[in-house]
């Protein structure tokens, strides 16, 4: 019974109590108040005296005023208050994610190591050990550096700093190396930028937060697309800016989602069939470092298993720069 109440005596409940607690006496008061005016003024009409303005209404509509800040005031507590229950639960979904995103590599790390320890393993067979353990411990290592590099985005403390950076360059490193994980799965497209062009796509920026942007946009391309696929990325040059866009054949977006997937721990429901590990961070921290580089971010799908492309702007240098 006890904890059935216990809603009563959360802030949310308080403050909406309070505010009814407010109307009410309000209410009462301007009754009261009209009511003892009634009286006033019929005692009044008996007697012979010059009738004069005793400015109640004015004192009223004061009150009325100051009660009305009151209200704001409470609605605007309430207001942060669900903010704060928002954050509380966003940290709780982090949490929660992050130590089921840790555990698993841990786990495969573990086993790999204790079977190789206690089992008499041929060389071979240790080769493949030794390469799946150096490829969770990657995968361990991306997942660490993605909470921290969103954990200080998001506090404007970035300390690494900006360069001139070929761009063709970085993102064609960081699909090569996608491709020498995932190439025997998926099939890999890059559209190099024309040579005419060579002098044209160079960008001022951080290149360690960019390869990260690159590698979790190409790894979500992977993630969602059945093996087999295909998966695209080039580097398109526009009149001011260079345009990056890694394309894939697999799921695809529903357009009302193509939006809400940059939000911090939003992921899309999708049926049971379909299981994509994640923490929820990697398209969050993809848009904040492209916030870090006043570029812009989007993605366009025509809907589920119609595949997605996720295109990148950013400001190029001058060729002569």
């Amino acid at each position: 019974m006890l904890k059935k109440l216990k809603w009563l005596l959360h802030p949310i409940s308080i403050l909406i109590l309070a505010q009814i607690c407010w109307g009410l006496l309000m209410f009462v008061w301007i009754r009261w108040y009209i009511l003892r005016s009634q009286e006033i003024n019929s005692f009044i009409e008996k007697i012979p005296v010059p009738a004069t303005s005793s400015g109640q209404w004015v004192i009223l509509s004061q009150g009325c005023i100051l009660m009305g800040f009151i209200l704001i005031a409470l609605y605007m507590i309430f207001v942060s208050q669900r903010r704060l229950s928002r954050i509380t639960k966003m940290q709780d979904t982090i949490l929660s994610n992050v130590t089921h995103e840790l555990k698993t590599p841990l786990a495969s790390i573990r086993l790999y190591a204790e079977t190789m320890l206690l089992r008499n393993v041929p060389e071979e067979e240790r080769k493949k050990f030794l390469t799946r353990t150096l490829k969770e411990t990657e995968r361990l290592q991306k997942l660490i550096d993605t909470v921290l590099i969103s954990a200080r985005l998001e506090s404007d403390k970035s300390s690494l700093a900006h360069s001139r950076i070929n761009l063709n360059e970085l993102l064609t490193g960081c699909f090569n190396q996608v491709r020498d994980r995932f190439g025997d799965l998926r099939t890999f497209e890059f559209q190099n930028l024309s040579l005419k062009e060579e002098n044209a796509h160079f960008i001022w920026g951080n290149p360690y937060h960019l390869s990260m942007l690159f590698d979790n946009l190409l790894d979500n391309a992977v993630k969602y697309t059945n093996k087999g696929g295909l998966i695209q990325a080039g580097v398109l040059l526009k009149k001011d800016s260079l345009q990056v866009f890694i394309k894939d054949n697999g799921f695809g977006i529903e357009k009302n989602n193509l939006k809400k997937i940059f939000k911090k721990f939003y992921r899309i429901e999708r049926n049971s069939k379909m299981k994509v590990q994640g923490s929820g961070l990697g398209l969050s921290v993809c848009q904040s470092i492209v916030k870090e580089h006043h570029g812009k971010i989007f993605a366009l799908s025509d809907g589920l298993h119609k595949g997605t492309t996720f295109y990148v702007e950013l400001q190029r240098l001058s060729p002569h720069c």
